[in-house]
């Protein structure tokens, strides 16, 4: 019966992904010993059991390998020893040559995050080029993927970069500024950083200044406690004070007053 595959066939250029892939669906069969050559041949002539077996098994794997790759990499796939079909396609498709692992340097250390890309897919694309350099043979730390997520971002991010200097060595790792970054992409789209817009009119030669939208003072909440809040004005200068915390600032005035 075909194997139900539910991902994308080898192509010239989804080799390292396939064969992750390929790894999880021969190893749900109980067939991945018969490509990475830990099955051994059992000896003996054709007509024993354990033989037969062996041969079965060894046909099954060529028959997955078979239905998992496009009609151009059929060529590699004609051994009827599944271990050769696999170290075949790794041979073709996984260069590691010094021009190979330049390349794959330059696109890592240029990644950005762009315009309307969500945090999460700009972390994945980064991992993915630093999962291509392992598969070279190229060690990349969590130093280097720390050091490429940060280096794409925008202006925006500059005080979140600021912030991250004081953070302790024994924090610093890639899964806190990772968190700390997908935190910090929510607020700045949580709310957006004020716009400055011409008028319409040509004679006004004002400046509009648009920004997030008001939640109004019902929705305000007191610095102090964290209850939902009242205005005070304080000379000139507007404070978020519930009742209570009002209060207890008024007797303490009352107080200092006599």
């Amino acid at each position: 019966m075909p194997s139900e595959t539910t991902f994308n066939k080898l192509t010239d250029g989804n080799y390292f992904e396939w064969k992750i892939y390929m790894e999880a669906l021969l190893t749900r069969k109980g067939l991945l010993d018969y490509v990475d050559g830990t099955a051994e041949h059992p000896g003996g002539t054709e007509q024993t059991k354990k033989v037969k077996d062996f041969m079965h098994k060894q046909s099954e794997t060529c028959a997955e390998l078979i239905l998992c790759v496009t009609p151009s990499q059929l060529a590699h796939c004609c051994n009827p020893d599944p271990s050769v079909i696999w170290k075949t396609l790794s041979d073709i498709h996984a260069s590691r040559g010094c021009s190979t692992i330049i390349s794959l340097c330059h696109r890592f250390h240029r990644l950005c995050l762009d315009h309307g890309e969500v945090m999460s897919a700009y972390v994945a694309r980064v991992r993915h080029i630093a999962f291509l350099l392992e598969e070279a043979g190229v060690k990349v730390t969590e130093d280097d993927l720390i050091l490429a997520i940060t280096s794409g971002l925008p202006h925006s991010y500059d005080s979140f970069l600021i912030s991250l200097d004081a953070t302790p060595d024994s924090e610093y790792m890639l899964i806190y500024v990772i968190t700390r970054l997908m935190n910090e992409y929510q607020r700045q789209h949580q709310y957006p950083p004020c716009q400055t817009q011409a008028s319409e009119d040509p004679q006004n030669e004002a400046m509009a200044i648009t920004g997030a939208p008001s939640h109004g003072i019902a929705h305000i909440t007191c610095f102090s406690c964290g209850c939902v809040g009242i205005w005070e004005s304080n000379g000139t200068i507007p404070m978020i004070l519930c009742a209570e915390y009002a209060a207890t600032i008024y007797i303490r005035n009352q107080y200092f007053a006599q």
